[in-house]
């Protein structure tokens, strides 16, 4: 599941940071755990590019339409993100993981509800895989709370993400075909998700020079740990950033 790391750190420490109107360019560096058999985790490097303006913004790879400006008490945001999950069987030191069909990244588009309060920031979520390479559904529900200090800034992120059974079969299936070809059994992931905790972080060097990190924790639920080309269902992943802000 490459660049996933990098993704979730724009989200946690792009939008609660961010004047409008602003503009950054940078470059991320995250690491990421394995989630199936046979592969090594990764370090990837990523180019970050962030707008928030009072409706519109953009982060990395994903954007966004808000109904109202950005920081109304309610509002309703319309977003499109790129997810790179995706497994290439072909990189993978296992020899029945080389067998299974290459599961492809793809595109989520959906509708974000979110309230804006002292409490902290309260998110949810649905949406859908919108190239028609599996037509998942998925939902998301997400609490932050941005601590700010002038040049400093921490926000600490919980969460739930829930996936339909087409978009976990994408991730976590085996199919009757690969279970023939392969030792594995045919697994249905069925209807289900995964929890997350995380914190992000960042610093202005200058007024400029803006410098970001993340962890993050996630578990998936023991439906999806119990596929049988799952590596782990405990992950922590992190990134490293640097930008410039205009």
């Amino acid at each position: 599941m490459k660049k996933l790391a990098v993704l979730a750190a724009i989200a946690l420490s792009t939008a609660p940071t961010a004047n409008a109107g602003e503009f950054s360019l940078g470059l991320v560096t995250s690491y990421s755990p394995a989630v199936y058999k046979g592969l090594d985790s990764d370090v990837v490097p990523f180019p970050m590019i962030g707008y928030e303006g009072k409706h519109l913004y953009l982060r990395g790879t994903g954007g966004g339409i808000r109904l109202r400006p950005a920081g109304s008490p309610l509002n309703v945001i319309g977003f499109l993100q790129y997810d790179p999950r995706t497994l290439k069987p072909g990189d993978s030191d296992d020899l029945d993981i080389q067998k299974l069909d290459e599961r492809e990244p793809g595109v989520l588009g959906g509708v974000t509800l979110q309230a804006v309060n002292q409490a902290g920031v309260f998110q949810f979520s649905v949406g859908s895989d919108v190239t028609g390479d599996h037509y998942g559904l998925y939902s998301e529900v997400t609490w932050k709370k941005p601590f700010i200090n002038g040049r400093y800034g921490f926000i600490p992120e919980v969460g739930y993400a829930y996936n339909s059974d087409k978009l976990n079969n994408h991730l976590y299936g085996v199919s009757s075909a690969e279970a023939e070809r392969t030792r594995f059994d045919a697994f249905d992931a069925g209807w289900s998700g995964k929890l997350f905790v995380g914190a992000s972080s960042y610093m202005h060097i200058t007024k400029a020079i803006r410098i970001t990190g993340s962890l993050r924790y996630t578990k998936l639920d023991d439906e999806l740990a119990d596929s049988p080309i799952v590596k782990t269902e405990n992950a922590l992943s992190g990134t490293l950033g640097v930008a410039y802000v205009f």
